[in-house]
């Protein structure tokens, strides 16, 4: 199969980078805040306005990219997919990264390196944005089941093929057809294997 996967949320430890960094930047800026977990976006989480979070985002990106940590299992997952004949391609929206700017370029350097850094091994990348969405791309590569995390991309990517929805604070509400929760790459990996199993019968 040719299996899509999201990198903010999905191979990355985003929650925590944010819990430990967001509250960093609101100190530096001055900024009252309050956290409630139990809040879907970041900047619900902090009591902030979304122009605060894009104002965090813009300044930690590159920070962001070069020591977020990866998710549990992911190299090992991915690397043994790929190993039974999947095609791993990636698709992301991170920011920065769509623009064709020395700093478009730059975020996709990093991207790279800390994908290489995480022993992260792929067929294909592309480099999306939060504005168009993923449709697009995962049609136009023939994406067959996507892992995500974004409500939006999941929504949208759902109506056409399986989304392995990484569960987060955001998603926890998320549900319909064409979603599978997913708590981990383990879930993953066992996941993969019922979708391509229930293929084989179906093209037997």
């Amino acid at each position: 199969m040719n299996i899509g996967i999201d990198i903010d949320g999905v191979m990355t430890k985003q929650d925590k980078y944010v819990k430990k960094y967001f509250s960093k930047f609101l100190q530096e800026k001055n900024i009252s805040f309050k956290q409630d977990r139990t809040k879907a976006r970041y900047n619900m989480q902090f009591g902030v306005t979304q122009e605060v979070e894009d104002a965090f985002w813009n300044e930690y990106a590159f920070h962001y990219a070069k020591v977020v940590k990866v998710m549990s299992n992911a190299s090992q997952i991915i690397d043994k997919l790929r190993r039974e004949g999947n095609t791993i391609t990636i698709i992301t929206a991170r920011v920065h990264s769509s623009h064709q700017t020395p700093e478009g370029e730059k975020m996709r350097q990093a991207v790279k390196t800390w994908l290489a850094k995480n022993k992260i091994y792929y067929d294909n990348i592309y480099f999306g944005s939060e504005k168009t969405g993923k449709v697009a791309l995962a049609k136009e590569s023939k994406i067959e089941v996507m892992i995500e995390d974004s409500v939006r991309n999941t929504n949208e990517l759902s109506t056409f093929i399986p989304v392995l929805v990484f569960r987060n604070q955001a998603n926890k509400k998320t549900k319909g057809p064409n979603k599978i929760i997913v708590n981990s790459w383990k879930d993953v990996y066992k996941t993969i294997n019922n979708l391509s199993n229930i293929n084989k019968v179906k093209n037997n």
